[in-house]
């Protein structure tokens, strides 16, 4: 009985502490993220090195935990440079990799120095890919001359990450940072570019150089 009452009386002043600190934070904090998304693994064999973006928006309730909500994109991962001619003329096709929506949250290991801030974080994220594709003719899978999306597959998986962030000002509003971050999932469904069309395990790992605006 003495260990866990001792245990309850360590950490009730942290949480304490960290309610009272609640009204000297920002608790909505936005993020734009760019960088290079790297498959990794197995996934090296339909994916490569490909340019994404990221939007951010976390809500804090207190000075050690966040809860985030985000939106990822890369572009070409899965090399489908393919022309597709549609109603409006030809349209140079490609292929999208959506990670949307990142649903999680992070907690905030305190730092001596008030200016940089660092975390972790884990959550779920959904997995989407899709390409273009040329259509004269019937073209792929029976779609049409105005197919803009011709091939999709998707599925669930999770994600990690670290945080390094310097605020720029001394009201912590505007923050520079670096993000990185690992996921995992499953996608199933249609082949797109080079994915085969049966269940395949991906593998990411995102390095976001990112800015981010706290109020």
């Amino acid at each position: 009985m003495r260990l866990p009452l001792l245990a309850t009386c360590l950490l009730i002043p942290s949480f304490v502490l960290a309610q009272n600190d609640s009204n000297e934070i920002h608790h909505h904090n936005i993020s734009f993220g760019v960088g290079p998304a790297i498959p990794i693994g197995y996934s090296t064999n339909y994916l490569s090195t490909a340019p994404f973006i990221q939007l951010g928006y976390g809500y804090r309730f207190n000075r050690l935990f966040q809860a985030d909500a985000g939106f990822q994109m890369a572009f070409g991962a899965a090399h489908n440079p393919n022309p597709e001619v549609t109603d409006f003329g030809t349209v140079q096709g490609g292929d999208h990799e959506f990670m949307f929506p990142l649903l999680g949250g992070r907690i905030y290991i305190p730092q001596p120095i008030r200016r940089i801030e660092t975390s972790i974080g884990i959550g779920a994220v959904h997995l989407h890919y899709s390409e273009t594709a040329p259509t004269g003719g019937g073209g792929y899978y029976g779609y049409g001359s105005s197919c803009y999306s011709c091939t999709t597959r998707g599925g669930w998986g999770g994600y990690g990450l670290a945080n390094v962030s310097y605020f720029l000002d001394s009201n912590h509003t505007f923050r520079v940072g670096t993000t990185v971050q690992y996921i995992a999932g499953r996608t199933d469904g249609q082949a797109v570019a080079n994915f085969p069309a049966i269940q395949t395990t991906d593998h990411w790992l995102n390095l976001a150089f990112e800015f981010g605006l706290s109020f």
